[in-house]
């Protein structure tokens, strides 16, 4: 299994990229909800992940 920083990133990017389509998805079918709100919070920490994997893609392991 891969576990780089930079592959993390992607990964996460693209959970929390699904995550806002089922968002959307749910407020087209029922209008804005608890289930909505609750995929967008989900995809917001995903890209605070994602963006905390980026930030290390940079930086050697000495680096602190």
């Amino acid at each position: 299994m891969i576990r780089t920083p930079g592959f993390l990133s992607f990964v996460y990017v693209a959970i929390g990229t699904l995550f806002v389509l089922f968002a959307i998805f749910q407020v087209q079918l029922e209008g804005w909800g608890f289930l909505p709100i609750f995929f967008l919070g989900l995809a917001a920490l995903d890209y605070l992940i994602a963006w905390h994997f980026i930030k290390k893609t940079g930086k050697s392991p000495t680096d602190k």
